[in-house]
């Protein structure tokens, strides 16, 4: 049984990291100036219209996208717009039920019923739109980028019919094959030479071979109409384009001259479309990886398509859940075998978590942390480490209580940051720097996840006074801890400072601005210093230290996400909106719970 297991392990992995390109989700694309897999686009689509990564049922987002670019009539009938407004429903003239959950022609319908009121939309600056105006224009948006997508291929299909002897000598086809736009622009010297000698008699009836003639002409200019749909920026530009910006399908039909790599991608592509016979991928596969180009690693596509499916941190997070409730149980009954259990859950958690985070690593080759969502993600990961370490020294159950609580909040709150797009972005320039990305952003970012775990250590000892104030060993153990935690937070936090300014100094040309961000950092280290010194002279006991670690949580939360309220500053490029409120809330409740117990905490040990 063992050996069996080995075996599929390691066909699951040699598959992942293995270079076949057999299936139509690898297909590299580029969007928003990264190349990706054709799985992570769709998905992505999907989330801007529908809200989630999924269509909701056994479609996958890859066949999903490719039926709505082949134009499939079931994949039109899904309702994949997402509308969360019940008045933007009725004013497109939707009936608002409890999906809210549309299709395209019921959305564009309503759009096209509506027109004089977009217009009035988009005649407005976009800070004088109210909520229901700015939804408004965000359906609109994501109307026009589904019709974009229906057409973007449209160029490949074999959707006109020859039946003009003149055509068919000119592009080389049999009289009633069905030819793509893409055939007449391979011989489109030929087809312009073919016009232009073409006889035309205004005076006479047209013959049929004239009739057939303008109508292939008519064919054409209605199919070329669908030109600005250039969503899927499938082939890539030569060596010699040193932007490297990749191209459409329709954006190669202009009359060009196409690079040999280029002709033959389309050429299979095209074969792909008509025919749908994976040896056309392996083909395609081929003209991709040509001398002529830098294409992106097989392996590394392969990895994100895996990285997206399996959902690493959601399972992750049931994972931590389970061990919360088994620890919680152990209390209860049977404690050695339930914390067991739940050390077991932490720490398989805990390798799924890694495993989430070296991937995102080896897809984007930087470092953990780049972006808001990757610092909450590593925030994670650090608190639950941290936790492990606390627990093998001490095997008390209190790290399994941290770990698993700290990694069910962090992943929590990363959902919501996840859900606004693309967690995988490229970065603004001034922090595509792998080397101050793997020491300044990750040590600062270590620093946050040990500051809260000093908090949440605070937390415990005010709890843990309240219910046991007479186990004064037990206590001083877990003020210690604290203590001890919060030096090393204290180190992280300074030392990530430092290497701020120096790259600050880099960047900008100064080491200190008082810039927000700088601001937060400071007094993460201004507030742990100032309670290690209160600690060290006495001033404080166990209950006040303890309770300024709680403090210490909401410092650490204002200075990582409070400064994106201020949209301000040199690091503008790490601000985000609408948290106002979510943090607002968070400060409230740390205050009444943490004011709260040291409260009780001084009453019952008195």
């Amino acid at each position: 049984m063992f050996k069996k297991i080995l075996l599929a392990t390691f066909l699951l992995f040699s598959s992942l990291f293995s270079d076949n390109f057999d299936s139509f989700e690898i297909i590299p694309i580029q969007e928003d100036g990264r190349v990706k897999p054709l799985d992570t686009f769709a998905r992505n689509q999907l989330l801007r219209f529908y809200g989630k990564r999924s269509t909701g049922n056994d479609i996958s987002p890859t066949n999903w996208l490719f039926g709505i670019a082949m134009n499939n009539e079931d994949m039109a009938k899904i309702p994949i717009f997402n509308i969360r407004n019940s008045e933007v429903a009725h004013t497109i003239g939707l009936n608002w039920d409890s999906s809210h959950k549309y299709t395209i022609t019921e959305v564009s319908s309503g759009i096209q019923s509506q027109l004089d009121i977009f217009k009035t939309i988009y005649s407005k600056d976009e800070e004088n739109l109210s909520l229901v105006e700015k939804q408004l224009a965000e359906i609109y948006m994501n109307v026009a980028m589904y019709k974009s997508l229906e057409s973007s291929l449209s160029c490949l299909f074999p959707t006109i019919t020859i039946d003009n002897q003149k055509i068919a000598d000119a592009i080389k086809v049999n009289i009633g094959d069905k030819v793509s736009y893409f055939r007449f622009i391979q011989y489109l010297d030929n087809m312009n030479l073919l016009i232009q000698s073409y006889p035309i008699n205004d005076d006479k009836e047209l013959s049929p071979s004239d009739s057939s003639f303008f109508r292939i002409l008519a064919d054409l200019n209605k199919v070329y109409e669908s030109k600005n749909s250039i969503g899927l920026k499938i082939i890539p530009s030569s060596k010699l384009n040193k932007e490297k910006v990749w191209l459409s399908p329709w954006e190669l039909m202009d009359g060009r001259r196409l690079e040999v790599f280029q002709l033959k991608m389309l050429l299979r592509l095209e074969e792909y479309i008509t025919n749908q016979m994976p040896e056309s991928l392996l083909l395609y596969k081929e003209a991709l990886y040509s001398e002529s180009i830098d294409a992106p690693s097989l392996s590394v596509l392969k990895k994100e398509v895996w990285y997206n499916k399996i959902d690493l941190f959601y399972k992750s997070t049931a994972l931590y859940v389970f061990g919360f409730i088994f620890l919680c149980l152990s209390y209860l009954f049977r404690p050695v075998l339930l914390s067991r259990l739940a050390g077991l859950f932490l720490l398989s958690g805990f390798m799924l978590h890694g495993i989430g985070l070296y991937l995102r690593m080896v897809i984007m080759a930087r470092p953990p942390v780049t972006t808001l969502y990757e610092s909450i993600i590593f925030v994670g990961f650090v608190a639950v480490f941290l936790s492990i370490i606390i627990e093998l020294f001490k095997k008390d159950r209190i790290g399994i209580l941290i770990g698993t609580i700290s990694g069910v909040i962090f992943h929590f709150v990363s959902f919501g940051y996840a859900a606004d797009g693309d967690t995988l972005g490229m970065l603004v320039a001034v922090l595509n720097s792998n080397f101050w990305l793997a020491t300044h952003v990750t040590t600062m970012t270590m620093g946050y996840g040990v500051s809260i775990i000093a908090g949440i250590m605070g937390h415990i000892y005010l709890i843990y006074s309240i219910i046991h104030p007479d186990e004064t060993k037990k206590l001083r153990e877990i003020y210690d801890n604290t203590f001890g935690i919060t030096i090393l937070a204290l180190f992280f936090t300074v030392f990530g400072t430092i290497l701020g300014g120096i790259w600050a100094d880099q960047s900008w040309g100064r080491f200190w601005g008082w810039d927000p961000k700088e601001n937060g950092a400071l007094l993460i280290c201004m507030w742990q210093i100032f309670m290690i010194h209160l600690r060290l002279t006495g001033m404080v006991k166990g209950a006040g230290f303890c309770f300024g670690m709680v403090i210490n949580i909401i410092i650490v939360t204002l200075a990582w996400f409070g400064v994106n309220l201020l949209s301000v500053g040199l690091h503008s490029y790490g601000f985000a909106s609408g948290i106002a409120l979510n943090l607002t809330l968070f400060i409230l409740f740390e205050l009444l719970l943490g004011g709260g117990s040291y409260y009780l905490s001084k009453k019952r040990s008195s």
